[in-house]
């Protein structure tokens, strides 16, 4: 019985101190967004919709973080604009890129000093790899070997695309405390790169490159990119036939990503930063939690979100009042325009305000077509559209109505007003002329009667 006992609490034990260790090695995340349904791991998060324009969903969207090998993008941006042909410049590595960067770690396709390589060469390695000696080849050659005049290029960008909150410190993206960018304004430098040029998009959604021989080495090699969403091999659960591109990165405590997604007609930008890298007890996370958040994010969105008919041009907005015409006293108004809106499927379309703006009455005639008054759209106070209501129908104006009218018109001006003060002053003056000649006449009666 004691042996039974002692078996029990062994038992117990045993559970306990494995269940202890479950809860000590998993993530801990933040509770299912009432939203979303389900975790997200990264701390701040922007997903636009690229055909319209439309944040989707965001989290912690101005929180300033590191935005570690994203950096690259801008870093991108100024050699695009400023190198007119990307496959015709030859750069020669200095030695000066290596010194800064043997010692620390820095993530490299094995460029060497004194290699040449074509700018679209260190560009698909930069993109894909996140390859640091790369990055600041290209920004050694871009700033006529000053990186700093480089990094004040990078910035002054930032300034001109909108990115207010975004500082940077060096064109690789590694570790320091002057660089910061936040979720939206990373949003808005990648959007800038996608519609700046074809080429960077070609670059960033491309799963594998061949990087030619050089003088340095003598055979090709081929590179993937660090988008492991991409590749059905390599993404496992995370793979996404939608995903495309356009840069990972990651800092000592997160992981961070910049993708783009597209399924049917519908396509997202989505940034994600400091997604949840480690345990508590120090272990990384095998599943990279940058990649989760991205598939369930564009599986929600797609399943959630579409285009639907707001407004239609054949359906009557509300009636206006109508003088002087023929037939009718009132007329139907539309929509000038079709609106359609992305949002969310199970939005209730009553939701939807309709401010109408309309004056109490228009004359005769009445063209169809002719702008006759507007009407806002909003939704949870947010103004989707706004459209002018035309009428549905002309009408023709009535010349009997419009007689009467005139006459009403007539006596009821100020002319016919001071028309009628004009005969009553005159009549009064007729009337006490007529008085004070009445008694001037008597008066001389009276004294003709003395004499």
């Amino acid at each position: 019985m004691h042996h039974i006992g002692f078996f029990k609490k062994a038992v117990a034990l045993l559970s306990a101190f494995t269940l202890s260790l479950a809860v000590f090695s998993a993530p801990v995340f933040a509770e299912a967004d009432p939203e979303l349904g389900f975790e997200v791991s990264s701390e701040a998060v922007y997903m636009v919709n690229n055909e319209s324009g439309i944040v989707v969903y965001e989290k912690n969207a101005d929180k300033m973080l590191s935005p570690a090998s994203l950096a690259t993008v801008m870093t991108a941006i100024i050699a695009i604009e400023n190198c007119p042909d990307l496959e015709g410049t030859i750069v020669t590595a200095p030695t000066s890129v290596f010194d800064e960067l043997y010692t620390l770690g820095a993530a490299n396709v094995d460029i060497r000093h004194g290699e040449d390589v074509r700018m679209i060469d260190l560009l698909y390695a930069m993109i894909l790899r996140s390859a640091c000696e790369a990055a600041s080849i290209i920004a050694n050659y871009i700033g006529n070997s000053d990186n700093a005049a480089f990094v004040e290029m990078m910035n002054q960008k930032a300034k001109e695309i909108g990115a207010v909150n975004t500082h940077f410190a060096n064109p690789h993206g590694l570790p320091d405390d002057n660089q910061y960018t936040t979720a939206k304004d990373l949003y808005l430098i990648t959007k800038y790169a996608m519609d700046m040029d074809p080429i960077f998009m070609t670059i960033a959604s491309t799963e594998s490159y061949t990087l030619p021989a050089t003088n340095k080495h003598s055979q090709e090699r081929t590179i993937t990119h660090t988008n492991a969403m991409m590749s059905e091999s390599r993404g496992g659960a995370q793979y996404s036939p939608y995903v495309h591109g356009i840069k990972t990165g990651a800092t000592n405590t997160g992981r961070n990503l910049i993708s783009t997604a597209t399924k049917d007609a519908y396509s997202y930008t989505l940034v994600t930063l400091n997604a949840q890298r480690y345990y508590d007890n120090g272990d990384e996370i095998t599943d990279n939690q940058s990649f989760v958040d991205a598939k369930q994010l564009y599986d929600w969105a797609f399943k959630n979100w579409a285009v639907r008919s707001v407004l239609k041009t054949s359906t009557p907005q509300g009636e206006i009042k109508v003088e002087l015409a023929k037939d009718k006293d009132s007329i139907p108004v539309y929509p000038a325009e079709e609106v359609d809106y992305l949002m969310k499927q199970d939005i209730d379309m009553s939701a939807l305000q309709r401010i109408i703006d309309l004056p109490e009455s228009v004359d005769a005639p009445i063209t169809e077509g002719q702008v006759l008054g507007t009407m806002e759209l909003k939704l949870a106070d947010v103004t989707i559209a706004k459209v002018d209501l035309v009428a549905g129908e002309s009408l023709e104006r009535s010349g009997w109505l419009e007689f009467l009218r005139n006459v009403k018109g007539f006596f009821t001006s100020v002319w016919f007003k001071l028309i009628i003060v004009a005969i009553l002053l005159l009549i009064a003056a007729y009337i006490v002329l007529a008085i004070l000649y009445n008694n001037r006449k008597q008066r001389r009666r009276k004294s003709k009667r003395r004499f």
